[in-house]
């Protein structure tokens, strides 16, 4: 592997689009508010220093990113005219500017290191150190993972129509971090009975673990990715059309591992719309009692509610919130009230 610094005009970064792509593991694209990119441009046009790029230098002489996506869509948006800055108190595009700053920008100079031919894996960990801007969140910080239970949770669960319906960001893969918090807990309590922690060093490593399974490895997986999507069809079939109701990651995790010990006995309609009817009336009344603020009256939830937003990955909020789930279910059955209501 070779490397060396080199400077490339901005101008030439924009000729050069074609040849400039960015690999998987990425961050998703444009992430940046239009704030921070017109700051970036406010940047070069008082010429103040931007972080160097990271290129790749592919065997075909085209480049792949390892670092500055989130520049350069920022720089080649603005030579397109997709937004604007302000100048002289007017909002401009690039081609409303005067002549000078158009020039300004075209001849800014970037300083990027290349590599020649590295090493994949040389290069995802370099990415996932080289975050000089926005910081990496667990599920970028997985997107760059490899292997089977990578694909699966990204390409699969990621996929299923009851993810995608829920009402989670799709950026930053909010949604792919939820089906990693899921299938770890899965697998887990599958083969081991408990519950586990939900952390990124957490994540990554049950990723390592089932990258190339083979022998009890590879049936285990097979059979529990098989059980998660048939967990994740029969909440699609509860849920349907009201899945975009569910908008708190923690929340939604134990409903599905609730919903994944009981499936079993929700067979019938009735039971489903029952479960559905629970799950909706619990998080009404606890979104009431969050906006009661002091003036919450039950106290059940409000402990809830803390198992909720804090620590809310620790194996031990996780069983917490499990039991009470299932308590409250159970109460919400024969008495058809959230528990602590009177």
């Amino acid at each position: 592997m070779k490397r060396r610094v080199r400077d490339w005009k901005i101008e030439d970064l924009h000729k050069s689009r074609a040849e400039i792509s960015f690999p998987e593991y990425q961050r998703q694209d444009r992430l940046w508010p239009v704030e921070k990119k017109r700051l970036l441009i406010d940047s070069v046009l008082i010429d103040i220093d931007i972080p160097k790029l990271y290129f790749n230098r592919l065997k075909t002489g085209e480049y792949e990113v390892v670092d500055g996506q989130q520049r350069l869509w920022a720089i080649w948006e603005f030579l397109d005219n997709e937004y604007s800055f302000v100048s002289d108190g007017r909002s401009r595009t690039f081609s409303e500017l005067t002549t000078e700053q158009q020039q300004t920008i075209r001849g800014y100079t970037l300083q990027v290191t290349e590599f020649a031919e590295a090493d994949d894996d040389y290069l995802r960990e370099l990415f996932l150190r080289l975050q000089l801007g926005l910081l990496l969140v667990t599920g970028e910080k997985l997107h760059a993972a490899t292997g089977a239970m990578k694909d699966f949770v990204f390409d699969d669960l990621a996929k299923h129509q009851f993810v995608v319906g829920v009402k989670i960001p799709n950026r930053r893969y909010a949604k792919e971090t939820l089906c990693a918090q899921i299938a770890i807990n899965s697998f887990n309590r599958a083969k081991n009975n408990q519950f586990i922690r939900t952390r990124y060093e957490d994540l990554i490593s049950f990723f390592n673990e089932y990258e190339n399974p083979k022998g009890a490895s590879l049936d285990l997986f097979r059979k529990q990715t098989k059980a998660i999507l048939a967990v994740l069809d029969g909440l699609w079939e509860c849920f349907r059309e009201r899945t975009g109701e569910l908008a708190n990651r923690s929340f939604i995790l134990s409903v599905y591992l609730v919903f994944e010990e009981l499936r079993t006995s929700l067979r019938s309609r009735p039971e489903r719309e029952k479960f559905v009817e629970f799950v909706f009336a619990l998080w009404a009344r606890l979104r009431e009692e969050i906006s009661a603020g002091f003036d919450r009256k039950n106290r059940e939830l409000y402990v809830f509610e803390t198992m909720l937003s804090s620590a809310p990955g620790e194996r031990y909020q996780i069983e917490r919130r499990h039991q009470k789930l299932l308590e409250y279910y159970e109460h919400f059955l024969k008495t058809a009230r959230v528990k602590g209501d009177r």
